[in-house]
């Protein structure tokens, strides 16, 4: 079998393959569970970004909505906003833009995160950047000195 055939069949056919079963019982609960519950959304370079269910506790995938990106309950359809917080300034960042990589932006600050970074990291980058910045203007005032 190629790809193009792969590709062309359902999701419930995929599923039901997967499972490898003949019981009756079994099928009809995975046909229930595909027709009851929401597509997986399309694999992007960043792979399928999930999280825990808040209703459920099930598995929820990140996709982006028309107001930005939001979390999706795969089991029971639950849909939840998709929040990143500036450890800093203690206020929602910026969400990336739709198709943009995953880049949150603090609106009072510099400071940049990804989804699911814990502070620490934002925090981490933020020294990095700043570090950065310093030897930059040090190499700067070297040559200027030079000159």
């Amino acid at each position: 079998m190629n790809d193009f055939v792969d590709e062309a069949r359902s999701r419930v056919a995929h599923l039901l393959r997967m499972a490898n079963t003949t019981d009756h019982r079994v099928r009809a609960r995975i046909i229930e569970y595909a027709d009851t519950t929401p597509e997986p959304p399309v694999m992007s370079r960043a792979g399928i970004v999930t999280t825990g269910c808040a209703q459920c506790l099930r598995t929820a995938w990140r996709q982006q909505d028309a107001e930005g990106p939001v979390w999706v309950c795969a089991s029971c359809g639950h849909v939840e906003g998709v929040t990143v917080n500036c450890p800093h300034c203690k206020v929602a960042m910026t969400p990336p833009a739709l198709g943009a990589p995953d880049r949150w932006q603090c609106p009072r600050c510099p400071r940049v995160a990804a989804t699911g970074e814990s502070p620490q990291d934002i925090e981490e980058r933020e020294r990095q950047r700043l570090a950065a910045v310093a030897a930059l203007e040090e190499a700067m005032a070297l040559r200027a000195a030079a000159d």
